[in-house]
């Protein structure tokens, strides 16, 4: 089963560094690399690991952040999946794989902050997908974002875990609100973290036609998903598509750096979807428990809410 798909990853307007980063990877025991070239990617056996980070900490330790949490996680995830014979594989097993690679992508990052004093309070969001066995299953930790095109329908998979989304789901804002509220990129959770993460996990079925798009909030915060939606309706090129995502979030002033994934789930491998079968995400995301303020950055923007009581 082959995968056509398309990345896109851009400084933005306001920027000084790319903080943001995209790994494309074969499970098959092939060496991740972080911003690798385009090409074809086969799902294998084992399958095939797509994931977006946005870094942040100042200077370059959010560009350090990224490109260490994703390398992390997708050792990770071949270490404790990929490299095990395929007819052993459970869903559970790769969901427990998941998590334990969520962790320790977070555990790399810390540790790689300590050692460096210039990297001290970097972190990273992680949003991966692992497609296998007719699903893509998805890992959250932060506010990047997965979506779902299919027959002109966008799902998003993912719930944005951040303190205005706490506050729209507990009535203090409303969504309209939410996307200019000051405080939009606190994130409630992130790699490398000093308190313990927890990845949000589910998954979701793929039929052929099927587009599966995951990019930073360098994306979907200067556009919105009815733009996502109607840049995907228009049935171009994955990459013809995100160049034209691209152009309008750079219209829109692009005041973050914008990355992306894009994949078209073509292959006669995929089942056709049946008449009038929309997306659902089999099992939802939900919000994580409201936890008190832990820490604050010194770059406006990230903050980290977490810990004990």
């Amino acid at each position: 089963m082959l995968i056509d798909y398309a990345a896109i990853t851009h400084l933005g307007k306001v920027r000084k560094n790319n903080e943001d980063a995209y790994l494309v990877n074969a499970l098959d025991g092939e060496e991740p690399i972080v911003n690798g070239p385009l090409r074809m990617q086969k799902v294998c056996k084992s399958g095939l690991l797509a994931a977006v980070a946005d870094g942040m900490g100042g200077a370059a330790a959010g560009e350090v952040a990224s490109r260490e949490g994703l390398a992390a996680a997708a050792l990770h995830i071949f270490g404790h999946w990929g490299r095990f014979p395929a007819e052993d594989a459970t869903e559970e097993g790769l969901l427990e794989t998941l998590k334990v690679a969520a962790e320790g992508a977070s555990e790399s990052v810390l540790r790689y902050s300590d050692n460096d004093r210039s990297s001290r309070g970097m972190g990273s969001t992680l949003t991966a997908a692992v497609l296998w066995n007719g699903f893509a299953y998805i890992c959250q930790v932060g506010d990047s974002r997965a979506y779902l095109f299919r027959r002109g329908e966008l799902l998003q998979l993912t719930v944005d875990q951040t303190l205005v989304n706490e506050m729209v789901n507990s009535g203090t804002l409303t969504r309209e609100q939410a996307r200019t509220h000051p405080q939009r990129n606190m994130i409630t959770q992130a790699i490398g973290a000093p308190q313990p993460i927890v990845a949000v996990l589910g998954k979701v079925p793929l039929r052929r036609g099927d587009r599966l798009l995951l990019c930073s909030d360098g994306l979907h915060g200067e556009i919105t998903d009815s733009r996502i939606q109607a840049n995907l309706a228009y049935g171009y090129s994955t990459r013809r598509t995100l160049e034209l995502m691209l152009e309008e979030v750079l219209f829109h002033g692009a005041r973050d750096n914008v990355t992306a994934l894009l994949l078209a789930l073509d292959d006669p491998g995929f089942p056709l979807p049946a008449e009038g079968e929309k997306p659902v995400v089999i099992n939802p995301f939900e919000s994580l428990p409201k936890v008190r303020p832990a820490k604050d950055s010194k770059r406006g923007g990230w903050r980290i809410f977490g810990g004990g009581s």
